[in-house]
């Protein structure tokens, strides 16, 4: 399968894109620490009918860094997207977003709800729950210590210690992890500012349970009028996420009404790795499926042998 490498210029940066395949458009949308990477498994399936798009957002990997802290988050890649999505030569896409990539599926289908015609989002919180639960589910302040480590002014200084070991550790005990997927995200981290450009995110937005005199905040939408969502939605969660806890995804239905949600038992938070061929399906079937006829379909789904 050839992979066509391009780049696109907004604003004052340079985004990189991979795509694949000839049809409807699919965007994919990477997390911390990843980039385009992540959603190889996604161009293999779907490039034989669709266009599959994989992104590097702003200050990841191949694409530039903003110059100013404020130029990041997911409302500004809100508007990237939209304007990528032109670029490409398409008037709407399907958006598929994982880790910070959810967010910005979701800042887009707020922003830009013409541009989109469903939302596929994997171990990632809408706006309105995980401000719920950033406020009063425990388990989830208590998990949420990570974000609050990313804000501080030194977290791209201690990531990139000893060659990146604290980045290293989302390999440790996960062999779904290759040595040549080891290789590609280690060269990404190692590039020049690569690890200023993704901590900005959170030192932008400020996401992450209360500390000191600084309130909880999990609301990365606060310019939206309305946190509903209405496009088609599916949501794919792993129950075994030690930073993402359940409670984020329990009546997630009230803010997207046309929802399906699957939980996949015993995954973690790299999913599209780890269970890649059952993630494949659940999106085929999700495409497949009539715009609006299976409004809040909330099965659980067992992990994959």
């Amino acid at each position: 399968m050839a992979l066509e490498h391009g780049t696109f210029a907004v604003d004052d940066v340079s985004l990189h894109y991979v795509k694949a395949g000839a049809g409807p458009l699919l965007l994919c949308i990477h997390g911390f620490p990843q980039h385009w990477y992540v959603f190889r498994h996604v161009i293999a399936a779907f490039a034989c009918d669709h266009t599959v798009v994989a992104v590097d957002l702003r200050g990841f990997n191949l694409s530039t860094r903003p110059a100013k802290l404020r130029d990041n988050g997911p409302w500004v890649c809100a508007d990237d997207m939209a304007a990528l999505v032109r670029h490409l030569g398409f008037a709407t896409c399907v958006a598929i977003g994982h880790d910070l990539g959810g967010p910005v599926c979701y800042s887009m289908a707020l922003h830009w709800p013409q541009m989109l015609s469903r939302l596929v989002v994997l171990q990632a919180a809408h706006p309105g729950t995980l401000d719920r639960e950033l406020h009063h589910n425990p388990e989830q302040i208590a998990s949420g210590g990570h974000w609050l480590a990313l804000r501080r002014a030194d977290s791209a200084e201690r990531l990139r210690e000893n060659d990146c070991a604290l980045l290293k550790t989302i390999f440790d005990g996960n062999d779904f992890f290759t040595a040549v997927d080891r290789e590609i995200y280690l060269e990404s981290w190692r590039r020049t500012g690569a690890v200023e450009g993704m901590v900005a995110w959170y030192r932008k937005e400020g996401v992450g349970p209360a500390e000191g005199l600084t309130p909880a905040s999990g609301n990365y939408a606060r310019e939206a009028g309305s946190l509903i969502i209405d496009h088609p939605t599916l949501v794919i969660y792993g129950d075994a996420d030690k930073h993402l806890r359940r409670g984020l995804w329990q009546g997630l239905d009230a803010w997207v009404p046309d929802l399906e949600l699957h939980r996949i038992e015993g995954a973690g938070h790299w999913i599209l790795e780890e269970r890649p061929a059952r993630i494949n399906a659940l999106i085929r079937s999700f495409l497949a499926r009539t715009s609006g006829a299976a409004s809040a379909v909330m099965t659980p789904v067992s992990a994959d042998a």
